[in-house]
């Protein structure tokens, strides 16, 4: 019994009949992708980045006091010195209002950053869902096109033994048939365990094996423009980061500020010695960047080199973009061409198969060339559905690095 077989029947039985049902669009899996924990990982943070930004832009706590001033300590009494006080008060810092703006500026911009890299995890994840939908549609195709040729095989394997037994020496051939046909059984049991594997990233992906066809994917329009590709997108986020960054720094030479307001409450001195009026007392506070040369200046500098440092990388990643971007269009280009070879050799070969039967049936060539020519044609298949498998993957990876490079594409039809 094929356990494996068994076990994959069971799985998909058991998903069918779970909680939620199997989608009946790919526009269903583009909901479930964006609900992916890697996506709300993400958002989850920008939100959370987004309210820091708001927090920033709050003072601190007061600082409340309460106590007693100048009690003699042999005789605790408020009436025997003139500034013994009971003591009432509260102190508030006042931070650099530019600074704080600067520093909630540069947590809005890190929001952003992490807002757009949930975009493009969401995008990463169509791909990979397409890219693996090609794949197992790949390999099911190779899957039942090599069961084909063990059948030619075996065919083949009783051809031979019959022309050995009638006295014809054909044992080289025999053996190599048999060779063939080892490797087509190994191969088989590659793309079971090959299957198995993407059906693990499938519930991994959207919680089910899907049971759609492939969406059609429309390669999206790219004029070069880097700015349109989200890893270039997000370097220019860290520069805008390190921007902000520097106003930080520079915001840093400006003053804080402070205000510190006591009320003493007093009594009459005994035998009205003094008078009992109370008092208080208020003070402004402000600070003087007088070592800034050990402090703001190395920070300025620092945040300086840090803002190059990010536009620096930028540069960087538009060239290595640039350069992947078209590396991934002439693989997919590529493969685009090489379905259409394919696709000719195949309808040769389909010819070549009828030609075959036609000279079996007239009796001047014999059933190992018309099995040899099917075995042929099912190779050529295969890798017709390999290279389509390809290209699908590659126009969906082109896609993914573009920003609303999916819009079309989801939107589209599956193929018939």
């Amino acid at each position: 019994m094929d356990y494996k077989k068994f076990f994959n029947i069971a799985m998909l039985m058991s998903l069918m009949t779970s909680g939620s049902a199997l989608a009946a669009s790919f526009e269903e899996y583009v909901e479930r992708l964006s609900s992916h924990p890697q996506v709300e990982t993400l958002l989850s943070k920008s939100e959370s980045t987004k309210s820091q930004a708001q927090g920033a832009l709050g003072l601190p706590d007061p600082m409340l006091m309460i106590g007693v001033d100048n009690i003699p300590v042999s005789d605790p009494e408020f009436d025997r010195f003139l500034p013994t006080s009971k003591v009432i008060g509260f102190n508030q810092k006042i931070p650099n209002p530019i600074l704080l703006r600067a520093r909630s500026d540069k947590l809005e911009q890190l929001s952003e950053k992490q807002k757009l890299m949930a975009d493009y995890t969401r995008a990463r994840l169509q791909y990979m869902l397409i890219a693996k939908m090609a794949e197992y549609k790949s390999a099911k195709t190779r899957r039942g096109l090599i069961k084909k040729q063990l059948g030619f095989y075996k065919e083949l394997e009783d051809t031979f033994q019959g022309q050995i037994e009638s006295g014809r020496a054909v044992y080289q051939r025999f053996s190599e048939v048999d060779v063939e046909r080892a490797e087509a059984e190994r191969k088989l049991n590659d793309i079971d365990a090959q299957m198995a594997s993407i059906e693990a990233v499938f519930i991994r992906l959207i919680d089910e094996i899907p049971q759609i066809d492939i969406p059609n994917i429309v390669n999206a329009s790219w004029s070069g423009d880097p700015n349109a590709i989200y890893p270039v997108l997000i370097a220019s986020q860290d520069i805008n980061i390190a921007k902000k960054a520097t106003e930080i720094a520079d915001a840093a030479f400006l003053p804080n500020f402070g205000i510190n307001a006591i009320y003493k409450q007093r009594q009459d001195g005994q035998n009205n010695s003094f008078s009992g009026e109370d008092w208080f007392s208020v003070q402004a506070q402000i600070t003087v960047p007088l070592w800034a040369s050990k402090n703001q200046k190395p920070k300025l500098k620092a945040a300086q080199d840090n803002k190059r440092s990010a536009e620096f990388a930028y540069d960087d990643m538009v060239r290595q973009w640039k350069a992947q971007m078209e590396a991934i269009r002439s693989a997919r280009d590529s493969a685009a061409s090489n379905v259409k070879i394919l696709q000719e050799k195949d309808h040769a070969m389909a010819h070549k198969v009828k030609a075959s039967q036609r000279n079996y049936e007239a009796g001047t060539e014999g059933l190992s060339r018309v099995l040899l020519a099917r075995i042929d044609r099912l190779n050529i298949q295969a890798q017709l559905a390999q290279v389509r498998a390809m290209h699908i993957s590659k126009a969906a990876e082109f896609n993914s690095n573009i920003v609303d490079g999916f819009t079309v594409a989801v939107l589209d039809a599956p193929k018939e």
